[in-house]
């Protein structure tokens, strides 16, 4: 039996090289991807589109990937909404702690391969 539903990630990341990259690579896995540039974007698009999962950079312009998720998970309409930090930092424990203190499932290392990035979405929207 195929799967006929198609999960909706919502990419947030200040640089336009992750997006396009992460982007076609989740696209080409499977997934419909819509992208912002920042956390205030990110969070207006997690609104709207209400994606199944949302990969947020930590560090960005505008609005923290942090603060953006602290929105994000006071907000009735969007705290359900699976968030996964993508960082370029290297200390998972730091990290992990991190994301659960801003109500994110996990966090994913930039530079990820992209099969391994999908392999991990993929994991999220099933646990």
């Amino acid at each position: 039996m195929t799967q006929n539903i198609i999960s909706r990630i919502l990419l947030v990341d200040d640089e336009p090289e992750i997006r396009e990259i992460y982007s076609e690579a989740l696209t080409q896995a499977g997934f419909a991807v819509v992208t912002a540039a920042n956390g205030e974007q990110g969070v207006e698009l997690a609104k709207k589109e209400r994606p199944d999962l949302i990969l947020m950079d930590i560090k960005m312009p505008i609005l923290s990937g942090m603060d953006a998720a602290m929105k994000l998970k006071e907000d009735p309409d969007t705290r359900d909404i699976k968030i996964v930090f993508l960082t370029a930092f290297g200390d998972p424990a730091k990290d992990m702690a991190v994301a659960k203190a801003y109500g994110a499932a996990d966090f994913i290392k930039k530079g990820i391969g992209l099969d391994e990035l999908a392999t991990k979405v993929r994991t999220h929207l099933l646990g």
